[in-house]
């Protein structure tokens, strides 16, 4: 019921994002492929909303549609080892991209510690000094 109802919201644009947010009864991968081409942003939203039972729909939904900057927030919010690993694998073409965000955009915005500690051991466990240092950088500077 509460999916179909979803869906209605996003077809008819009745202020879908505000559903997605508050709604707690919506399953997030159903909704959120529904939105993977009609909306990535609201893909997004579904997924983040199951806060790590979507995690590889996410990732993948943001690396199609280049929404690195979302991506890089949400990877800083989240904290988790297993998802960084993922993310800043080797093989992950978009790898880059999603370095940048976070350097440049998503840390720099947290003001918690926790998310910074993570941050770093992630850059650390994939073996980045150069970006571990740019990343360090960028919070000092920004920090002062």
């Amino acid at each position: 019921l509460h999916n179909g109802i979803a869906k209605i919201y996003i077809d008819t644009n009745r202020d879908p994002e505000t559903f997605l947010k508050t709604n707690q009864f919506y399953d997030s991968a159903v909704v959120g492929k529904y939105c993977e081409d009609r909306d990535p942003h609201l893909a997004y939203t579904a997924y983040k909303r199951s806060w790590g039972q979507c995690d590889n729909q996410l990732v993948d939904v943001t690396n199609r549609n280049g929404l690195f900057r979302l991506q890089a927030r949400y990877l800083v919010e989240r904290q988790s080892p297993e998802l960084w690993d993922l993310v800043l694998c080797t093989t992950n073409e978009h790898r880059r991209q999603v370095i940048d965000q976070v350097v440049s955009t998503a840390l720099p915005e947290s003001t918690n510690a926790e998310e910074v500690s993570a941050t770093v051991k992630a850059f650390i466990s994939a073996d980045l000094p150069n970006e571990l240092i740019e990343l360090l950088e960028k919070i000092v500077l920004h920090k002062s």
